[in-house]
């Protein structure tokens, strides 16, 4: 069983290269948390209960994700396989295999988001699950993980994205105006430390780093629109 996903890794990484490598590279970003935060970041003021969705659900994530690679301690691709039998984009990476960190990240979004959002758009955001899954197929593309590593983490994903769906609800309706407590010290929190982690961090690929910077531009542009409407007390949505 074990050589049978090891050959059918080795198929689907071949199977791969038939695409640019930069966009294994792009969907690997996407997998990361500061990314994830960064393209979160307008729902402070457009859909604010969507960012606590994130914010609850990103921890949890963070948790399951760091104790069970630690648990398992599974060996990568590059641990086990020789060197030259399947494509690597990037660093080599060796331990903690499973699961895959970027793979419970986006699941964990996809499903946060698709949970907490009004249910009148629920149906177009079914569309962050392909996405979810081609973050995940990017991992065996560049050669950091096995399959089984990227199913168990969207299944992690999905599970810590349905609990912070599950707090968000809760929020009260009054923690989603932008003058709430709640909503300030998410942006002040949040977006500063995304921005610094955006412009100083290489974040899986050094190719990336336009995107990172456009991207930190985005969420400063969008912690003052919010601190903008924050301060003159204008109403935000659900």
């Amino acid at each position: 069983m074990i050589q049978n996903n090891h050959e059918l890794f080795v198929i689907l990484n071949a199977a791969s290269t038939q695409l640019p490598a930069w966009i294994w590279m792009f969907l690997s970003l996407l997998g990361t948390g500061w990314m994830v935060f960064s393209l979160a970041m307008p729902c402070l003021l457009s859909a604010p209960r969507v960012f606590y969705a994130i914010a609850f659900a990103a921890p949890l994530a963070g948790i399951a994700s760091r104790t069970i690679k630690l648990y398992f301690a599974a060996p990568r691709p590059s641990a086990v396989l020789e060197s030259g039998t399947f494509n690597i984009l990037g660093e080599a990476l060796h331990a903690n295999a499973m699961p895959s960190g970027h793979t419970i990240t986006a699941f964990a979004a996809a499903s946060a988001v698709l949970l907490s959002a009004p249910a009148r758009i629920r149906k177009a955001l079914l569309i962050l699950f392909p996405i979810a899954a081609g973050v995940g197929l990017s991992r065996i593309a560049i050669g950091a993980h096995w399959i089984e590593d990227v199913v168990v983490g969207a299944l992690i994903g999905a599970i810590a994205g349905a609990m912070g769906a599950y707090f968000a609800r809760r929020v009260p309706d009054a923690w989603l105006e932008p003058r709430s407590w709640g909503l300030r010290l998410l942006s002040i929190t949040t977006g500063p430390l995304c921005i610094y982690a955006l412009l100083t961090e290489r974040l899986d690929f050094a190719e990336n780093q336009l995107v990172q910077w456009i991207s930190a531009l985005g969420v400063f542009i969008s912690l003052i629109l919010f601190w903008r409407r924050s301060l003159v007390g204008i109403g935000g949505g659900n």
